[in-house]
């Protein structure tokens, strides 16, 4: 009798049973392992409790979504076996280099998760190939020297995008954007990810579901509030010592376990306030004029609507993404104004790219590739009008002294344009 092997599953509640035989050795390896430690929606479980799903799992859903991928272009020649093969192992390991809450902590380090994910692939050599993997291929996508890495990380359909776009919603707003139909029209074509022209409405469609979890989950007030909480407090671990290594080696459990003990005076004051729910409120929002919100007459809470250029100049000033930058805009703001240290909060603005919409490479028959943006352009102006009224700064301040910040709105705005524009 053959000796048989017993397979390795996990249960997935979107995707069902996933086989991970293959890949065991893979997982098994510190820096896959600690993925599970790491929430996949930084601080959203503050207003989400269900949105406790964690890289690990995200991880998992990309590879299987990736290996189902992969079956249908081997059958239809867009790719040969050993990409086919290596494909899902680049799609397991795409996240590897996160850091403890993800991006809120990336600000502080010197590479991106990209470029740490590189170094840590390079140090499992051995275990790739040592389970019968093609490290060279592998390590190609992970630097994106090799187009296949589109196949994970397009934009609009890469199959990671499309993982966390499903489990995102389903652990948040229990919405499912249905991605099974687009995936089956998805191709690989000329070192490009294109999509059937019969499921262009779906791609359309993910589009648009993106642009809706960014205005209800990924932008949320109270999550970004929270989550430069988390930022600050990392800052100051970084200044008492905490070494970016260190850093980088943290699960978000770790990371909470060092603000508990720390003796660093910030830290202390805004980590108790974190346990017990207390944050700054939202006081003032600089935004692109014509996405501006109407002022509310019972919340002491501005909307400054700035003209184009005005906002285009400030949302990407580097400055504004720079931890320490923001620290010392605070204190100066503080000071201006006259309310106590600790009571201004700056949330940096996301940079216009993030939610500015990619184009989406159309086939429409052997020989013919089209796009999005020249088939239907009235829907990409569209979605780059809605993106960009995500976009903005927003300036907290505690309950006590939120009246104060939002009386001198116009003197902070004043600062902020001279300085930062």
């Amino acid at each position: 009798m053959s000796k048989f092997v017993k397979p390795k599953i996990v249960l997935d509640p979107l995707l069902g049973i996933i086989d991970v035989t293959d890949v065991l050795p893979l997982m098994d390896v510190a820096e896959f392992q600690s993925l599970g430690f790491k929430y996949q929606l930084g601080m959203a479980f503050s207003i989400f409790p269900s949105a406790t799903h964690t890289r690990k799992q995200h991880s998992l859903g990309a590879y299987e979504r990736t290996r189902r991928l992969v079956s249908a272009w081997l059958k239809y020649g867009f790719i040969n076996e050993n990409e086919a093969r290596n494909l899902p192992v680049y799609a397991l390991y795409h996240d590897i280099g996160h850091g403890p809450f993800s991006h809120v902590t990336e600000s502080l380090g010197s590479v991106t998760h990209e470029e740490r994910g590189v170094r840590i692939v390079e140090g499992l050599q051995d275990v790739i190939s040592g389970a019968g993997f093609d490290y060279d291929l592998v390590h190609e996508m992970m630097t994106y020297e090799n187009p296949l890495y589109l196949a994970v990380s397009d934009k609009n359909l890469g199959t990671e995008k499309l993982d966390y776009l499903e489990h995102d919603a389903y652990y948040t707003i229990g919405e499912r954007p249905g991605v099974d139909y687009l995936m089956r029209h998805t191709y690989y074509i000329d070192g490009k990810v294109v999509v059937h022209d019969v499921a262009l409405d779906q791609a359309k469609g993910i589009q648009d579901f993106y642009l809706k979890m960014s205005k209800h989950v990924y932008l949320r007030k109270k999550s970004s509030i929270l989550q430069r909480l988390v930022e600050k407090m990392t800052y100051y671990l970084l200044q008492s010592g905490l070494s970016e290594q260190e850093l980088f080696m943290l699960t978000d459990f770790g990371l909470l376990g060092r603000f508990e003990v720390s003796d660093h005076p910030d830290i202390q004051f805004f980590y108790d306030q974190f346990k017990k729910g207390i944050f700054p409120k939202l006081a003032i929002e600089l935004k692109y004029e014509d996405a501006a919100g109407v002022d509310l007459e019972n919340k002491p809470m501005k909307f400054v609507g700035l003209e184009t250029a005005v906002c285009d100049a400030l949302v990407n000033n580097k400055e504004l993404q720079n931890p320490e930058s923001v620290e010392k805009l605070e204190h100066i703001l503080e000071e201006m104004i006259g309310v106590p240290e600790r009571t201004i909060m700056i949330i940096p603005p996301f940079s216009t790219d993030r939610f500015l919409p990619h184009d989406i490479y159309v086939y429409r028959g052997p020989g013919r590739l089209d796009t999005l943006s020249n088939m239907y352009p009235n829907h990409f102006r569209a979605m780059q009008e809605y993106g960009r009224s995500h976009v903005g700064v927003r300036i907290a301040a505690s309950a006590a002294y939120r009246r104060a910040v939002y009386e001198h709105a116009d003197d902070i705005t004043e600062y902020i344009i001279k300085h930062y524009v």
